[in-house]
């Protein structure tokens, strides 16, 4: 089923019928459907996007509720128009969806390039959001000297947030070497 959408100032989608189909899923794909969804939008979600989610009943009944079909066969493929515009997604059973609007959702994960030697602990995130470096207050890990910060460790900050943790965690640095030094000073034997 199509609908008839209305423009809104922050509405980056075209204002007459749009149907969209997301491309991926977990947390963040089901809160997307949701939210076109109150829009007035279709979505058909894929329904491995949904797997592992430990609501999937309870995110159907909710996608029913705001008349969002459900596709449960995988997609393989998206597919392009002649003219270079969205056409669809192919699905594996080779039938296609025919949309202009595609929206896929990747889950996130920080860049561990070159850091391997240091075997920092990593976790995933509920939802299927993504995997991050473990930390605990101000950047600490469980590796001894070595602190981590922004979104390596807090997969959605931005540059500010990144910024903001990255100054804590060196304002915590420099008050353990402050305390070691002082500690030096005075004749306090040091502690590993």
């Amino acid at each position: 089923m199509s609908v008839q959408t209305s423009a809104y100032a922050t509405d980056t989608l075209p204002a007459d019928t749009v149907d969209v189909v997301v491309i991926g899923g977990g947390a963040a794909g089901l809160n997307g459907a949701l939210m076109l969804g109150r829009r007035d939008r279709q979505w058909h979600h894929p329904e491995r996007a949904c797997r592992g989610h430990a609501r999937l009943h309870r995110a159907r009944a909710r996608f029913a509720a705001r008349d969002i079909g459900i596709i449960d066969t995988p997609a393989q493929e998206v597919v392009d128009s002649q003219d270079g515009a969205s056409a669809g997604v192919r699905l594996a059973d080779g039938t296609l969806v025919p949309r202009r609007v595609l929206a896929v959702v990747a889950g996130m994960q920080a860049r561990t390039e070159g850091m391997d030697g240091l075997k920092l602990p990593t976790e995933e995130l509920p939802g299927n959001m993504g995997r991050r470096f473990a930390s605990g207050m101000a950047g600490t890990t469980d590796v001894p000297g070595v602190w981590v910060a922004g979104n390596a460790t807090d997969l959605t900050a931005q540059v500010g947030a990144s910024t903001a943790a990255g100054a804590l965690a060196g304002s915590y640095i420099n008050a353990l070497l402050a305390t070691a030094d002082t500690d030096v000073a005075e004749g306090v034997p040091a502690t590993s």
